[in-house]
């Protein structure tokens, strides 16, 4: 069965740039599958695109998105229904998170930065944010369920649609030493840029680096196409290929 990588695609070239070397270490840890990678919106390969080169095979679509927020409840699916529009029977598996390995990512992020377990040092989780406030909150709900063994407090902020990290540092600060920040995106990219800008406003550093590039990441993304699944969607009758 083939695996599609599905993101939600970018203006950004460094967006893109994550996702293919995200898909190239999928190839190298399921050698015997096709790995595909395909973008909602601003490049390609498109969806269609893929549902053609599929021809029919069958495959696993795996969102790499972060929470389940709006494109994860209405475009995935959508998607994964337009990957059938050749015959193939597409098997979609749940976005990355909420999942505590995202939060393995986050370490491993830290520790490229030469950030190690400190109870003196405070993390902020710099998450892009979304119009469905409870995907904020499920980060935050997912480090009090799982947390951090060594550090101090761990802490979310988010762009849009959650606590602003104008807020949380503060609340950090009275509490550690130092406060370092990490940003919970798949790549870096025009909002990364945002992220660091308001940390630099407050004097407080983000590690270079995002989520995608981590070993804990791929580990996840694998663990989704190899059967963690929400549903399994057959192509609509109306788009198949007579």
């Amino acid at each position: 069965m083939d695996i599609v990588l599905i993101a939600h695609g970018s203006p950004d070239p460094r967006h893109a740039a994550a996702v293919e070397r995200i898909a190239g270490a999928v190839r190298l840890r399921e050698p015997g599958r096709t790995v595909h990678t395909a973008y909602l919106d601003h490049h390609g390969p498109s969806i269609d695109d893929v549902a053609a080169a599929l021809a029919g095979r069958p495959a696993v679509a795996a969102p790499v998105l972060l929470t389940r927020a709006y494109h994860a409840r209405v475009d995935i699916p959508a998607a994964a229904r337009a990957l059938g529009a050749h015959g193939s029977a597409i098997t979609l598996a749940p976005p990355l998170g909420p999942d505590s390995r995202l939060l393995n990512a986050c370490e491993e992020v830290l520790a490229q930065a030469g950030v190690l377990p400190d109870p003196d040092t405070a993390v902020l989780v710099f998450v892009a944010g979304s119009s469905d406030r409870p995907a904020v909150t499920a980060v935050a709900e997912t480090i009090a369920a799982s947390p951090r063994l060594g550090w101090g407090r761990w802490a979310v902020a988010a762009l849009d649609g959650g606590d602003a990290v104008e807020e949380v540092v503060p609340r950090l600060q009275a509490d550690a030493e130092r406060v370092v920040a990490v940003s919970f995106m798949v790549a870096e990219g025009l909002l990364r840029d945002r992220m660091v800008d308001r940390c630099a406003n407050l004097r407080v550093g983000m590690v270079p680096g995002a989520l995608g590039d981590t070993e804990a990441f791929v580990d996840l993304l694998v663990a989704r196409a190899a059967g963690d699944v929400d549903v399994t969607v057959l192509p609509e009758p109306s788009r198949v290929a007579a």
